[in-house]
């Protein structure tokens, strides 16, 4: 090989390096732009979604603290261990994400709390449930015959969450179903007459057979009579909606209240009525006065509770004990009643 052959074959070979250097460094340029304009892209994503995260968890622990104080006040405070509901079979990721975002760890926490509130807040509905029934059960009355019958009411069903793992979703499904068992069970509570009829004045006449001072032969006498004065108060035993209001044959002058439920009571022989039909009333509310209108030998009240039409002993209701009372002063409370026992 010639001199200048060789030096031919060497530039050539130099000049190959020298481009292929070139075009080494200009990829690796290329390669590391990129690189870095993927970094700046992702450190906006992770700093918009950590703005994302913290405003989230700012509402979610709003919430959670009114939530907190709406349970208090209507059951006190709920024993709540986070740690039963915070096992999970991907708590190991979990950590790994709490690490890398604390702010996912507060949210993740957040939401083990309100899985374990929610257990918590059914207990308490459940007891608070059976605790309605034996109230009912107190009047003499079967809760779950009542509670078929009870409708309306202040009823505000909770909607279910729906998440990956289904756990919230179940709990919270689980206590929709607690609350509105409640809600059925207080409605049917309520609607039980329990109050005095009048504020003064004894009973003169049970409820049962007896002779009929008219013909005095023997006859059924659905109600309890009431001695008193003339214009003395009448009152509402029970929360209701005015179903009649004027003269009702012998009855006289008369106010029928419907409690729901099936329940409705009769006030009859009054001298006055002071309610209008459609009329809401609270118990205790005066709904009218005593008189002797009707088939009436002197000024008494006439003071009946029918359930499903069907006239019931009043006296049990009006002789209740006084547990049973305030079991159902909250069980009204609950549901917007004003009580008043007189």
């Amino acid at each position: 090989m010639s001199i200048a052959a060789l030096g031919a074959f060497t530039w050539l070979a130099v000049t190959l390096v020298m481009v292929g250097l070139q075009v080494k460094g200009a990829s690796d340029r290329i390669a590391l732009d990129q690189r870095e304009q993927h970094v700046i892209q992702t450190e906006a994503r992770v700093a918009e979604y950590r703005g994302s995260v913290e405003d989230q968890v700012a509402r979610v622990e709003q919430r959670q603290a009114v939530l907190d104080a709406l349970v208090r006040r209507h059951f006190g405070n709920l024993d709540i261990e986070d740690g039963d509901a915070a096992a999970t079979e991907d708590g190991a990721d979990a950590d790994e994400t709490g690490a890398a975002i604390p702010e996912a760890a507060a949210l993740q926490a957040l939401e083990q709390h309100q899985v374990a509130f929610a257990r918590a807040l059914r207990g308490a509905v459940e007891a608070r449930t059976r605790q309605t029934a034996e109230a009912i059960r107190g009047f003499g009355f079967d809760p779950r015959a009542m509670s078929r019958q009870a409708q309306g009411g202040p009823l505000q069903p909770v909607h279910t969450a729906i998440t990956e793992n289904g756990a919230i979703d179940s709990e919270i499904a689980d206590l929709e179903i607690a609350l509105n068992r409640l809600a059925v069970m207080e409605l049917s509570l309520r609607a039980i007459p329990s109050a005095q009829p009048t504020a003064y004045g004894s009973m003169s006449s049970p409820f049962g057979l007896r002779r009929d001072p008219f013909t005095r032969g023997r006859a059924m006498h659905n109600g309890i009579d009431f001695r008193g004065t003339t214009g003395q108060g009448i009152l509402a035993t029970g929360p209701g909606r005015v179903s009649f209001a004027g003269w009702k044959g012998g009855y006289g002058r008369c106010i029928e209240i419907d409690h729901g439920a099936g329940v409705v009571t009769r006030y009859a022989h009054l001298s006055g009525i002071d309610v209008e039909v459609g009329q809401e009333v609270s118990r205790g509310n005066r709904i009218g006065r005593m008189g002797s209108s009707g088939r009436s030998t002197a000024t008494h009240l006439h003071y009946e509770v029918r359930i499903n039409g069907r006239a019931v002993n009043p006296r049990p209701l009006l002789e209740a004990d006084r547990d049973v009372l305030e079991i159902q002063s909250v069980a009204e409370r609950r549901n917007g009643d004003p009580v008043e026992r007189g």
